[in-house]
């Protein structure tokens, strides 16, 4: 009934190729309908379909009955495979000693984004019709708080939340046959939460099915600006309708916060103010360290390149779609003959048609250096296919990785901001591996798939990079879509038919003397920032003795402010932030003595800070 239904569709048919992960014909962005094709096919006839032929599923006409009529019976079907029970699902299991996990509340398929609400201490998850629920972190008690009728996001991809309580959520509306990217702004005005459109794109050309659209959406720590990233239209800069890639697509744009109605044209000079970081291939995830800078881990093309993790940094240029991973994508060069000239491309995995002789790619941007991704040093996720076709472990052969093990998917990407974490995790990132390792591209590397990755990131200062040495907290999730940290506690959250929110708790930074004084300080303290004098950046460190407002701002001597760094409610512990020596519109100010000045509880404290150029 399934296959016939697919034919009759005429979704099948002779050179359709399956990819990686599959576009869901609203808005859904790359997730993996592939893991629930995959054991549908399985549990129904016994048949092994990842790399065979799977539905290019167009967005919806929403002014056309006859297009919405002939995908009925064709979404009938998505919505019983997505519902149907994922034949591998376990219990997570924690794979080292201080971990514990537990069951937190069953939240149903679709489960897509959660993210914590500084302002009322509550947990927020968003589910892709558009539905946001409300969900106690003690209790686990819950509410609906707000739909697509209140938002007008049919179907939700990106969901962020400000320190002082601001939604703000992303879709793609589908209008004809092209492509928009909307944000939209829910705030609290008399206890009622009133929505309005932040920015929308000018209208682009809908792929033929490798559209990664609009997606992850986060708030800046100084609560200035929203960075949002578009995703590819392409899976390695191979030739779709209307194109390749667009100025629109593979790129993040940061937005000032209070930004209303914006337009957002799909060409460069009208783009260029708000063009952050260009040639992502699509960073679904993204968050800011405890020291200011930003992450975000990447899904790669389907040949057999890394996963990225990247530091995303303003003006800079991450490759896609010339540089994938660490590797120059081979398509552009002259001699290109797959498979046989590409050791990454595997017939009957991850070959296919789109991989071929290209004499008309475009040749890389002049003048631009590409910025590499973290290397991974291992002990995991640093599985790799060599030159020599080989499946081969990194770390084993003495090889760092950029970063992850191919066709892993990262996504959930949280940090330790608050460092409340203690031993080895304190101020340390965590990410989760999405994908099931029996997914036919991702099988060959046995890698375990569906996984908590525990991300020990080091900053190498003279080569302006990172590296990261990432091991394996928790197995046995199923298809983890999304994570947030709220204290000492990860809180996981399932994409699938069974979806549930899966509550792991770290150690807390324990005592400093053995048996005395306690990791959670009784005082406020404002510590001296380090370095200081500094060039370039310092780090500002302070203790909380209880949970309240903090506002951390930057003066001159002439008490005119420079910057505003933090203003939201903070749990009590140990804190810090990294001030980059730019005043509130991201300009370089001038060498001088600078104030940072502390407030919480009533009290005020003062610190000097030298910036020499």
């Amino acid at each position: 009934i399934v296959l016939s239904l697919l034919v009759a569709q005429n979704k099948i048919g002779e050179g359709s190729t399956f990819p990686k992960k599959v576009t869901h014909h609203v808005e859904i962005y790359e997730f993996n309908l592939s893991v629930q094709f995959h054991f549908g096919m399985k549990a129904l006839f016994g048949i092994d379909y990842t790399n065979n032929p799977m539905p290019s599923i167009a967005p919806p006409n929403h002014g056309s009955r006859t297009h919405a009529k002939k995908t009925t019976p064709l979404l009938l079907f998505l919505t019983l495979l997505f519902t149907a029970p994922h034949a591998t699902y376990a219990q997570p299991q924690p794979l080292h000693p201080d971990v514990q996990i537990r069951e937190f509340k069953l939240v149903g398929a679709q489960s897509i984004r959660i993210a914590y609400n500084p302002a009322d201490g509550l947990l927020y998850y968003l589910q892709l019709p558009g539905q946001i629920f409300a969900i106690d972190p003690v209790t686990a008690e819950r509410q609906q708080v707000a739909s697509s009728v209140n938002h007008g996001i049919t179907v939700g991809v990106g969901f962020a939340i400000a320190n002082d309580g601001t939604f703000f959520v992303v879709g793609n509306p589908t209008r004809g046959n092209d492509n928009v990217g909307i944000i939209v702004r829910g705030e609290l005005v008399d206890g009622e939460r009133v929505w309005s459109t932040v920015a929308e794109t000018e209208p682009y050309a809908v792929s033929t099915g490798r559209d990664h659209k609009f997606n992850a959406i986060e708030v800046s720590p100084d609560q200035q600006y929203l960075l949002v990233n578009s995703g590819s239209r392409t899976d390695h800069g191979e030739e779709q309708n209307d194109g390749r890639e667009h100025p629109i697509t593979s790129a993040i744009f940061r937005l000032p916060i209070d930004t209303r109605d914006l337009f957002l044209p799909n060409n460069e000079e009208g783009l260029k103010d708000y063009l952050y970081a260009d040639g992502v291939r699509n960073s679904f995830d993204m968050a800011f360290a405890p020291n200011g800078d930003l992450f975000a881990p990447e899904n790669s093309d389907t040949r057999d390149n890394p996963e990225e993790l990247n530091w995303i940094r303003q003006g800079h240029h991450y490759g896609f779609p010339w540089r994938i991973g660490t590797e120059d994508t081979p398509q552009q060069f002259a001699d290109y003959d797959p498979p046989d000239s590409d050791p990454l491309l595997v017939p009957g995995i991850n070959m296919e048609r789109t991989f071929h002789n290209d004499p008309d790619y475009p040749p890389p941007p002049a003048g631009v250096v590409f910025t590499d991704p973290v290397l991974n040093v291992g002990p995991d996720a640093d599985h790799f296919r060599d030159i020599d076709g080989l499946i081969k472990d990194a770390s084993n052969e003495g090889i760092k990785l950029g970063t992850f093990t191919p066709h892993s998917s990262p996504l959930g990407i949280v940090f330790d901001v608050g460092m409340n974490l203690g031993g080895e995790f304190t101020g340390d990132g965590f990410c989760m591996s999405q994908n099931d390792s029996t997914l036919r591209k991702y099988a060959p590397f046995l890698d375990p798939g569906e996984d908590l990755l525990h991300l020990e990131l080091t900053k190498i200062e003279a080569e302006e990079r990172y590296e990261v040495s990432i091991r394996r907290l928790v197995r046995g999730f199923t298809s983890p879509v999304d994570a947030v940290l709220l204290d000492n506690k990860i809180f996981v959250i399932e994409w699938n038919s069974s979806g549930k929110i899966w509550e792991i708790t770290l150690p807390k930074r324990t005592a400093t003397a053995v048996g005395e004084t306690p990791a959670v300080p009784t005082s406020f303290e404002l510590a001296p920032n380090y370095p200081n004098p500094f060039n370039a950046s310092t780090t500002i460190s302070y203790t909380l003795p209880r949970d309240g407002h903090v506002r951390l701002a930057v003066y001159d001597t002439g008490g005119q402010k420079v910057n505003e760094l933090i203003d939201q409610r903070q749990v009590r512990g140990s804190h810090r932030i990294t001030w980059d020596g730019t005043d509130r519109k991201q300009k370089r100010v001038a060498s001088g003595l600078y104030l940072s000045v502390l407030e919480f509880g009533g009290q005020r404290q003062i610190s000097k800070m030298l910036l020499l150029k």
